[in-house]
Formats: structure tokens, C-alpha cells, sequence
């Protein structure tokens, strides 16, 4: 019988092709419980690799990563709880960065009682951050990428050389042995220029993210960078070798992903 991470594998490839499927079809296809099929429809849906439809699950976007918009809807509790585990690592009078992430824009929500200064280059994380008082907000300037809502330019990198970070938040479409990868060329410009001026690297990225085969051609960091990881559920050794050895792993607790 076939583990669950191989059957989610083996459902995002059936939807890649008939782009809905239900809970009985799966029961049927793999020879399991309907319970086993409506876990794996849950665990697809709640971590945002798919949406929930009734009686089962369609394909967010075809062949793609989904925009940003697309994503920034899909409600995942998974999400929200990696959101939470991200903010435990902020500390008053500091200055941080936090790219753009849809578990990074929930994490923003949850920052309003901590008297620190967040710069961002994400749209959606400076609307989030001026629901409070605090945090002070400062919002990088340049072009507008209005697909995936964050600010981009030239000077912004030359800006950035100027600035040490006591810790940078980031986020991934796609996570290969050789770094962390994202979808636009900006973005991992801006993301490996943070990288090198802060102090520590936090990278947020569910499980998935190891094994996914959506196409995020550019290299925002060096997997070496990375000082903590959050995640959704523990890592097999393989994926943890990815990492220096003194890496420290944050993940949702079992009982908090069902």
C-alpha cells in the first residue's frame, strides 16, 4: 500500500489531468477507507495544494504555482498555525524583514502588540501591519508587480546595502537541494540581497515544498543560509541533511493538523 505523502503525489497528478476529483473516486482508485481518502482530500486542501469542493477537490490553478491572489483565499488553518509558530521568533526594538508569503501576510496579523519596525516589499503585509499601532511599518519603493503584489527596483537593492536585519522572514514555491526557489526574478533578487544583510534567515515552507514539481526557476537563498525553518510536519532525514546540521525546525504538532 501506498504511503500518504505517495498518494497525495499520485492525486496532484490525476488532477493535473481531470481537474476535480471526489473522495469515492480516490477510495476506489487507491483500494482504501473512505475515511483514508477524506484525510488525504483534507491534507490537500488545508495545506492550499488544492480546493475543497463538496464531495471532494479540484486543481487551484493548471500546470502553474497559483498567483498570489489565488493563494492569498484558500483558507488553510495549517497556514495559520506556521503563522503563529513565525511570530514566536520576533523580539521587541528590532528591525525585520518579511517578504511576501501568504503564511508570512497571516503572521502580520498577528504582530500588533510588539513595539518593533517591520520592513516589507509585500502590498498585502503593509495593509495587514497598519491595522495596529505597532509595528512601526516601512514599505519598500519602486514598480508595483500587481500579479503577485509586492515593490521591486534597482534602488531598492542599493537601499538594502545600507541596512543589517536582525532577522529576515521568507517564503518559497519550491524547495531543491541547492537553495530555495521562487517563481520571479525580482523577488529573488530582492529575497537573496535580505538574505545577506540580516543576521538570521527564518524560511517558512510546508512540507510539500520538497517534493512539488511546479516550475520556480530562481534562487532567492542557499538552503546554508537558513537559521530556522517552519514547517507543517517533521521532516524525513533526507530533507533535514538539506540544512546545516544546527538547523532549527519548528513544525505544527500532529494533533494540531487534523
Amino acid at each position: 500500500m501506498l504511503s500518504q505523502e505517495q498518494r497525495l503525489e499520485e492525486i496532484k497528478e490525476m488532477l493535473a489531468k481531470k481537474h476535480k476529483l471526489t473522495t469515492h473516486e480516490l477510495a476506489d482508485h487507491f483500494g482504501i477507507a473512505f475515511d483514508t481518502a477524506r484525510r488525504d482530500v483534507l491534507r490537500l486542501t488545508s495545506t492550499g495544494q488544492a480546493a475543497r469542493i463538496h464531495g471532494g477537490l479540484m486543481e487551484i490553478k493548471f500546470n502553474n504555482v497559483p498567483g498570489f491572489v489565488t493563494r492569498s483565499h484558500i483558507q488553510s488553518p495549517i497556514k495559520a498555525k506556521m503563522a503563529r509558530l513565525a511570530r514566536e521568533e520576533f523580539n521587541p526594538s528590532g528591525l525585520y524583514f518579511v517578504g511576501a508569503s501568504t503564511t508570512l501576510m497571516q503572521m502580520c496579523e498577528q504582530l500588533g502588540q510588539i513595539n518593533t519596525t517591520i520592513m516589507t516589499n509585500s502590498i498585502d503585509n503593509a495593509v495587514r501591519l497598519m491595522l495596529n499601532k505597532l509595528p512601526e511599518v516601512e514599505l519598500l519603493g519602486g514598480k508595483i508587480d500587481k500579479g503577485n503584489r509586492y515593490t521591486y527596483s534597482m534602488e531598492t537593492l542599493s537601499q538594502l546595502d545600507n541596512i543589517t536585519f536582525d532577522a529576515a522572514f521568507i517564503g518559497t514555491s519550491k524547495i531543491q537541494p541547492d537553495g530555495v526557489m521562487v517563481v520571479d526574478s525580482y523577488d529573488a533578487a530582492i529575497a537573496k540581497k535580505v538574505v545577506e544583510r540580516s543576521r538570521k534567515v527564518i524560511l517558512v515552507a510546508q512540507k510539500y515544498k520538497f517534493v512539488t514539481n511546479n516550475s520556480s526557476p530562481y534562487k532567492s537563498a542557499n538552503l546554508k543560509d537558513i537559521d530556522v525553518l517552519i514547517t507543517d510536519v517533521p521532516l524525513e532525514e533526507k530533507y533535514r541533511k538539506y540544512f546545516k546540521p544546527d538547523i532549527k525546525i519548528k513544525y505544527v504538532k500532529e494533533d494540531e493538523t487534523k
